[in-house]
């Protein structure tokens, strides 16, 4: 169902933020001063703040809107509608106000995501270019290899379990050994990272293939097993279970059969559309539910370090980013940066909250 959005006139990153506050079915500002009509909402210019980096990414994202095939937006099992000039002129308003903020209100569509009559529909979670630490060959505790993709043609490529025993050693796909297979994980299901040698050396590695099995969610086996409670699958808590429980590591890792494979690469970060992140704004989804492209309208529960939501932000977020589902719910994950200082801002995303998509009125 679509309803409209008046945006007042200023810079188009949505920022601010409030004591949290139970969120309404309804569509309701939760961080600033807005006028409220039926299904139309005005943020007022104090809601609005500048960010450059933003307009930037905006920028590219107009060209690969323009210069992209459409069939590329999605994935297969999409069932909506993909009116790609329609995610032009979004990104175009967007442009504009961000260019000439006193030339009046912009009006937007909005469409909720997720079931209208759950309280917090979508779930979040922040994902960030993890430092991994790397020997360039196994000694002492390194020696969890990183590989790379083999040779087109191979005609099976093994299950992540059977990896992990070893069925790729030996074969030169070595790029170097981690201590922390876990970590290791985790820089597999967000597709890129950093490595560093022990001698100070950093290395990006970039996406280079997949085995070809389905992705399964190692925090769903790990509620089926009973190793965590319904309701608290974070990062977060999966990795201080690993720690707490070292020796069932490799059972829950091969419970996801997918295993990514990595390749060195000289470019800045980016999406698997092709364009730069950009912390804070760029979003991963899932396309079979969300088009490349799309400009989204985030409502953030923000937690402390000790769980507790502490406040709400509304924040625009640029869904460039892939991100392999379960299609239990809708997921949008949130870039947040690299290193340990983005890791532990991607660790303050409450899991649950609403999203929007945006489009042009025009």
């Amino acid at each position: 169902m679509f309803r409209t959005i008046l945006l007042a006139a200023s810079a188009c990153l949505l920022a601010g933020s409030v004591h949290a506050q139970q969120p309404a079915n309804t569509f309701q500002p939760s961080n600033c001063d807005a006028s409220i009509q039926g299904n139309q909402i005005a943020l007022r210019p104090s809601c609005l703040r500048t960010a450059p980096t933003l307009r930037n990414a905006l920028a590219d994202l107009s060209v690969y809107l323009h210069t992209t095939n459409p069939d590329k937006l999605v994935s297969p099992g999409y069932a909506g509608p993909l009116e790609v000039e329609k995610l032009q002129q979004t990104v175009e308003q967007l442009l504009q106000k961000m260019d000439n903020a006193s030339a009046g209100d912009v009006q937007f569509h909005f469409y909720a995501l997720g079931d209208p009559d759950d309280k917090r529909p979508v779930q979040f979670g922040g994902y960030f270019t993890p430092v991994l630490e790397v020997s360039a060959k196994p000694t002492g505790a390194f020696q969890y290899p990183i590989y790379a993709k083999p040779a087109d043609g191979t005609t099976r490529l093994p299950t992540r379990g059977e990896i992990m025993q070893g069925a790729l050693r030996g074969k030169g796909l070595e790029i170097a050994w981690t201590n922390n297979p876990v970590d290791y994980y985790f820089m597999q299901v967000q597709g890129s990272g950093l490595i560093r040698y022990q001698d100070g050396r950093t290395q990006l590695l970039g996406f280079a293939g997949k085995n070809g099995y389905p992705y399964t969610s190692i925090g769903r086996y790990m509620q089926q097993q009973g190793y965590l409670r319904t309701g608290n699958l974070s990062n977060t808590a999966i990795r201080q279970w690993f720690k707490l429980n070292p020796g069932k590591a490799d059972e829950v890792l091969a419970a996801n059969q997918s295993f990514v494979f990595f390749q060195p690469t000289d470019e800045a970060v980016r999406s698997a559309s092709g364009l730069p992140v950009v912390a804070g704004h760029t979003a991963s989804v899932d396309p079979s539910i969300i088009p490349f492209g799309s400009i989204l309208l985030a409502e953030l529960p923000l937690r402390d370090n000790n769980g507790k939501i502490v406040q709400h932000e509304w924040r625009l977020l640029l869904a460039t980013d892939r991100r392999a589902d379960d299609k239990t719910a809708v997921r949008i994950g949130i870039y947040t940066g690299e290193g340990e200082a983005a890791k532990a801002a991607a660790a303050r995303f409450f899991p649950a909250g609403r999203a929007f998509i945006l489009q042009s009125g025009a």
